[in-house]
C-alpha cells in the first residue's frame, strides 16, 4: 500500500551503518511514463520500492486514488507479509526508484529491537491508508 510523504519511516530506529547497509543491498530500477510497476491483485514480488525522482499515479478498482512523488514509498506491506498487492501503480514520469528486498529487509531488522515496531508502523500505515482511499 502507498504511503506518503515520509517514506523513510521504514528506518525509523535503525543506526547509520543499519541504514547504510540496507540501502548498498537495494538497487534502482528506472521505469519510463506509462510503466506499470505493480498491478492490483498480483502476487507480491517481496520488493518495496522507495522513489528517488519522479512520480506515479496509484490505481484501485481501475480508478485513480493518488500520486506519489519522491522520498515516498509503496509496495512495503511485501517486506512483512504475503499479501497479494492492493493497488496498480503506474509511471506518471520518468521515475526512478530504490528497491528494497524482504529478504534484506527481514535480515536487517531481525538483528534489531525495533522490528516489532517497524511490522506494527507498517501495517498500520497500510490500515489507514487503506480505509482513507476506499
Amino acid at each position: 500500500m502507498p504511503q506518503k510523504k515520509d517514506g523513510l519511516y521504514i528506518f525509523e530506529g535503525l543506526t547509520q551503518k543499519e541504514i547504510a547497509y540496507f540501502i548498498m543491498m537495494s538497487e534502482t530500477l528506472r521505469f519510463e511514463v506509462g510503466a506499470k510497476i505493480m498491478t492490483e491483485g498480483d502476487i507480491s514480488d517481496n520488493y518495496a520500492y522507495l522513489i528517488e525522482s519522479g512520480s506515479v499515479d496509484i490505481y484501485r478498482h481501475d480508478k485513480k486514488i493518488d500520486s506519489l512523488h519522491s522520498g515516498d514509498i509503496f509496495g512495503e506491506m511485501a517486506l512483512i507479509a504475503d499479501e497479494p498487492r492492493s493497488a496498480t501503480i503506474l509511471a506518471n514520469t520518468v521515475v526512478e526508484v530504490l528497491v528494497f528486498h524482504k529478504e534484506e529487509f527481514l535480515l536487517l531488522c531481525k538483528k534489531s529491537w525495533i522490528y516489532a515496531d517497524i511490522k506494527w508502523k507498517i501495517l498500520k500505515r497500510v490500515k489507514d491508508n487503506f480505509y482513507q482511499n476506499k
